[in-house]
């Protein structure tokens, strides 16, 4: 096909002259030009023919339209209880004091609490003759494919109640804190005033440090980590997080959380109490010592622990993921079975599924597809033996086949 010389020549002419023009000229040229084409130019769209420029002007809308929301999922377009599904736990049940997990999401967590308790103080004029007061509970959290990977050596296979009076279940733990992830969470039960918490605290932590060092003495680093970690909770400091009243007093229901990271670091962090849609989480620092991290946890699980009931629990809970045990039902291993201990005792296991035998000369293919088939098909296989078996026996002596 040849061309035409002096169309070629005029198309160069024009466009020496569009080159010719300001970039603004250019601009709307080309634009007027688009906007000419997709006039003329048709398509076909859903059986009937249109212009581009109407397939633009279309698509336009649509978009603006599903970036509006307008084809989002709503009570219009799903049951309710399918839009409920969909809504994230933390969205759901605002105004609870107490969040609850569908059983997906509580999969999703990587960390299991190990062990809990409560610590009391003396009441004032009756001591602990009524048991006490309770300032706070606790509980301690851990990964337990990591406490199965570092204590099964050691731990495993002993006896429980045995390996949990044992000081050195404690200290390999408190020792492989930051492997573990330990996470304590402290939830107080009454208002507890700060300024005696700061000090007891100071002390407690002062003795599981040096029980940790081996040394009566802490050296001057140590005491200058050990200050640092109770200026944390100054007054004044705390104060704007809101979870502490004028008085003074931590309120009741605050969430304390003292999360360890792989390098021993320990960070901790404060959550207010009251309502789900009201609660705000603040961050009260870093300590960065590996052995103010260790004490913090021997408080708990050392020699002098603030409460011997929950470090049993604790310890209880190390050897249950040291002999390779899951606390979520559904991450349990195949092949174990938990023994029970009967009224007169004795530690009985539950018995194993009994297999049906069929009295029958099959052939090898016939048990191949009851192995491997799913269950209806297991059923229809074997009630077909069954009226095999009685068809055989009402078949008189000596008959032939």
């Amino acid at each position: 096909m040849s061309s035409n010389p002096a169309s070629d020549e005029q198309y160069e002419k024009v466009w020496e002259q569009v080159e010719a023009m300001p970039p603004e000229q250019q601009k709307q040229l080309r634009a007027q030009a688009l906007d000419q084409l997709l006039r003329r130019r048709r398509v076909m769209v859903d059986g009937k023919v249109t212009s581009l420029r109407r397939l633009q002007r279309r698509v336009e809308e649509q978009r603006r339209l599903y970036e509006s929301g307008a084809f989002d999922e709503t009570v219009r377009t799903l049951p309710r209880w399918q839009l409920q599904d969909m809504v994230p736990s933390e969205q759901l049940r605002q105004g609870a004091y107490k969040m609850q997990l569908r059983q997906r999401e509580e999969a999703e967590l990587e960390l299991d609490r190990i062990g809990h308790g409560n610590v009391f103080s003396p009441r004032p004029v009756l001591s602990k003759l009524l048991g006490g007061r309770r300032d706070f509970g606790w509980g301690i959290y851990a990964r337990t494919a990591n406490a199965e990977q570092l204590l099964a050596g050691d731990w495993a296979g002993r006896d429980p109640q045995e390996a949990a009076s044992d000081g050195r279940l404690y200290l390999d733990v408190v020792r492989n804190c930051h492997n573990l992830e330990l996470t304590l969470v402290a939830l107080t039960s009454r208002p507890l005033p700060l300024a005696p918490m700061r000090q007891q605290l100071a002390a407690k932590l002062k003795r599981s440090m040096q029980s940790l060092a081996g040394s009566q003495e802490l050296q001057p680093q140590h005491k200058a980590d050990l200050h640092d970690f109770i200026s944390m909770f100054d007054d004044t400091r705390v104060a704007p997080a809101g979870w502490m009243d004028k008085s003074g007093c931590v309120k009741e229901g605050t969430h304390f959380m003292f999360s360890t990271t792989p390098e021993a670091h320990l960070l901790v962090e404060a959550i207010t109490p009251g309502r789900l849609r009201d609660r705000r989480t603040s961050r009260i620092g870093v300590n960065r010592s590996p052995l103010v991290t260790g004490a913090i946890f021997d408080m708990f699980l050392g020699e002098e622990p603030l409460d011997d009931y929950g470090k049993k629990d604790v310890g209880h809970g190390m050897l249950w993921a040291a002999n390779g045990f899951r606390f979520r039902p559904w991450e349990m291993r195949p092949g174990q079975y938990i023994a029970e201990e009967g009224p007169d005792g004795q530690i009985t296991f539950p018995q194993p599924e009994a297999m049906e035998s069929v009295g029958l000369p099959l052939r090898p293919s016939v048990f191949q597809m009851l192995d491997e088939q799913t269950k209806p098909l297991r059923r229809m296989l074997l009630g077909g033996i069954r009226r095999a078996r009685r068809q055989m026996e009402l078949v008189p002596a000596g008959a032939s086949a």
